[in-house]
């Protein structure tokens, strides 16, 4: 089969590339990045290089596919912190159904989120609500797949430094709550790991390696006729706690704890922190969802049959090394 992937050669796009050329599918990977053109090629890959603000690109890239998979970009709030990512989501999107129905296009894999089913009270994930509906608006012969996988095991590495006990002072949410709760002596001097949120402790949530998420986009891209347009991906079920207890053996610090504070605390310090106050506002809301869990009330609903085959334990020394190295 011809497919085609965005994303380049990122954390769920590179294993997806390996698996489907080893399969002996003929690939094509979209990068807006020449360099990534040799290590693409390296894949056994072909690389268009391009972008998907470009539709003309995209369309001529997509033509004669049998299958094309779709991400949104992580959007770089650290660029511009008054970016809109529902409006962005919109826009790009758009260019996606435009290079669909110009390429003539009947298989198309988006990569979603958790939380896409709600229109509102799920925070930043909100776009993912808006992607998922300008892609509903394609013609009734295009058959699509919304991917909606849980939170990313990788998106702990956020929470690095405080798990280091620097006090929070270089983490995201500021040296304020670290100041209230634990005394800055004790964090300075590393006697204390912590991950703090207005989510965690005994909240059990669905957690998913991006190797998991590409296992089952690649299942997807070659199945031509799917009557199911949306699929979860988790890879394993664990409290918050349950995650610090395996991190901090991993690490050496068996005392760590996942601990929750309020979410007017945590937007406050988001506020403190210097965020504005609607990505503040995204941020905490999306978080109290996952301590709701409204978040996952349809996941539960439609969860998949069978969890991934990457264990959290498996994270665990990711994280390590990369503890250890900083």
């Amino acid at each position: 089969m011809k497919l085609v992937i965005t994303g380049s050669l990122g954390h769920i796009s590179k294993p997806l590339t390996i698996d489907l050329v080893k399969k002996g599918h003929c690939v094509t990977v979209i990068s807006s990045n020449p360099a990534k053109q040799k290590e693409i090629e390296a894949l056994g890959a072909i690389c268009a290089v391009g972008s998907i603000e470009d539709v003309d690109f995209m369309s001529k890239t997509f033509t004669g596919a049998d299958a094309v998979y779709c991400m949104l970009p992580p959007f770089k709030f650290k660029e511009d912190l008054n970016l809109d990512a529902r409006a962005e989501a919109f826009r790009l999107v758009k260019n996606y159904t435009a290079a669909i129905v110009r390429a003539g296009i009947k298989r198309v894999i988006h990569l979603s989120s958790i939380g896409a089913h709600l229109e509102f009270g799920n925070g930043l994930l909100a776009f993912h609500f808006i992607a998922e509906k300008v892609f509903r608006e394609l013609p009734d012969d295009v058959n699509i797949t919304h991917i909606r996988p849980v939170g990313f095991y990788y998106n702990l590495f956020d929470f690095m430094d405080s798990v280091k006990g620097k006090g929070f002072l270089d983490s995201f949410i500021g040296k304020m709550l670290t100041i209230k709760y634990y005394g800055l002596k004790g964090f300075l001097q590393g006697k204390r790991g912590i991950i703090l949120s207005n989510y965690g402790k005994t909240d059990k949530m669905p957690w998913v390696s991006p190797n998991d998420i590409a296992d089952v986009i690649s299942e997807e891209m070659t199945i031509s006729d799917r009557s199911t347009n949306v699929r979860y991906v988790a890879s394993e079920e664990l409290t918050c706690q349950e995650i610090a207890g395996i991190l901090g053996n991993a690490i050496g610090k068996s005392y760590l704890k996942w601990e929750i504070i309020t979410d007017k605390q945590m937007l406050g310090s988001l506020k403190k922190f210097g965020l504005p106050a609607n990505l503040a506002q995204d941020i905490t809301e999306m978080n109290s969802s996952m301590h709701s869990g409204l978040l996952f009330e349809d996941y539960y609903i439609n969860m998949p049959k069978n969890l991934g085959k990457v264990k959290f334990k498996e994270f665990a020394k990711e994280f390590a090394a990369q503890y250890y190295q900083q």
